[in-house]
């Protein structure tokens, strides 16, 4: 995991980013601090390009992607931050080394692993009694024909190959990772022929599926100034891979900096990428997972008390049905009372603050809020993978592209240009 952050205003926008790379799985990780997230596309391009996630696309790191656009487009900017999105994937679709044989049958079998994932950890209910792996099985049997059918409804980027040519191609490495799968949940019972066709047809639904996106996916940041914009906006795609000579990716966040309000225009914002939750908690006021806990802290409640009060004969139970609709109100409006006061006490004041801020103190908020995230992963449990030097670039629209924050892997005094 990564911590990046993009704050903007009338002034300008600012990008920050931790150094941690994290390497391997679960049982083998390494991480290093070394790594590099953002990029500027140099003086002449108000523009700075920030990514998370995988660091590699179809094998090629994205660090020589974004370098190859810089060269591509050259020293003439464009006139929109919309224009260098389309100019980027443009060129990315020029890059022969995309379409690698290898590469695609590396991210097919990454979808192979995240729907065997699912499959293993497929929630149950027990008989009652002592747990029996019947139960277990019997639900991932079934699971199986309902990911088809909700795969079958996800709409595809391009025309999907008819399935016997995928299997073709991909089914004997798909049978690799399946077999290991059903050997462990049906023990050697000899399964996996029955619900083949099935898996096979699931995988490749996902793999041509515009919503499915597998965890091995990268996230792509580019904000700034077109050389016609007064402010800045800034647009983040989810990508994963090429299926077919098209490039799999979706627009997840659209910022735009306006003097009016409309969808997707504002007059300031806080927008955090890869590891939000810390970011989140500061500007709502309340950690995210807590947040979310609150609607079923409050059914719980609303529950125990109609119980109490049905067992102490003061509610009857014929009125069950009535009474679980005025639950169901009270929980809805109690949740609505609590997003109001979240917005008036917490998020609004935050964002009311950034309108006028000076651009200097963007590039010291954004740079905290990433320090946030490298702390409470020092103080949890869990791995630190945020962390080492913060890389901050400020971007206006007079100055253009400028490092407040930026870490050599050289030494800039032995390294100077003559």
């Amino acid at each position: 995991m990564t911590a990046e952050v993009g704050i903007l205003n009338a002034n300008g926008l600012v990008l920050a980013a931790d150094s941690a790379l994290t390497m391997g799985n679960s049982e083998q990780m390494k991480i290093f601090n070394s790594g590099n997230k953002i990029f500027s596309l140099g003086p002449t391009h108000s523009i700075g390009i920030m990514m998370f996630g995988n660091v590699q696309f179809m094998g090629i790191p994205w660090e020589i992607i974004v370098k190859g656009f810089h060269q591509k487009i050259g020293a003439r900017p464009l006139d929109s931050v919309w224009n260098y999105c389309t100019e980027f994937f443009n060129y990315l679709e020029s890059v022969d080394e995309i379409y690698s044989s290898i590469y695609t049958e590396v991210l097919i079998i990454g979808y192979v692993e995240n729907i065997s994932y699912i499959l293993e950890n497929t929630t149950y209910i027990p008989s009652p009694g002592a747990f029996t792996l019947a139960d277990y099985q019997k639900a991932v049997e079934e699971k199986i024909p309902a990911l088809l059918k909700e795969s079958e409804k996800m709409k595809s980027i391009t025309k999907k190959a008819p399935i016997k040519v995928f299997s073709d191609r991909y089914g004997e490495k798909m049978d690799e990772v399946f077999k290991e799968l059903f050997d462990t949940v049906f023990l050697g019972l000899n399964l996996y022929d029955k619900f083949k066709a099935d898996l096979y047809k699931i995988v490749r639904n996902y793999v041509y599926s515009d919503s499915y996106y597998p965890d091995t996916y990268s996230g792509l940041v580019i904000g700034g100034f077109g050389y016609d914009e007064l402010f800045p906006s800034i647009y983040q795609y989810d990508i994963s891979g090429v299926v077919d000579k098209v490039i799999k990716k979706r627009l997840v966040v659209r910022q735009i900096v306006m003097n009016d309000f409309a969808e997707d225009r504002c007059s300031s914002a806080i927008v955090p990428f890869a590891q939000q939750d810390m970011v989140h908690t500061v500007i709502n006021g309340i950690a995210p997972d807590l947040e979310a806990d609150l609607g079923e802290l409050l059914r719980a409640t609303l529950e125990k008390l109609i119980s109490e009060l049905t067992e102490k004969k003061l509610l009857k139970e014929s009125d069950a049905t009535e009474i679980n609709k005025l639950k169901a109100m009270l929980v809805e409006s109690g949740l609505d009372a609590f997003e109001n006061m979240k917005q008036e006490r917490h998020l609004t004041p935050v964002l009311m603050t950034i309108d006028s801020m000076p651009k200097e103190e963007l590039a010291l908020i954004a740079e905290t809020l990433v320090n946030i995230t490298s702390f409470k992963g020092k103080i949890s449990f869990s791995m630190e993978t945020v962390g080492g030097p913060i890389d901050v670039l400020l971007i206006t629209k007079g100055d253009g592209p400028v490092w407040v924050k930026r870490k050599n892997y050289f030494n800039p005094d032995i390294n100077r240009l003559r």
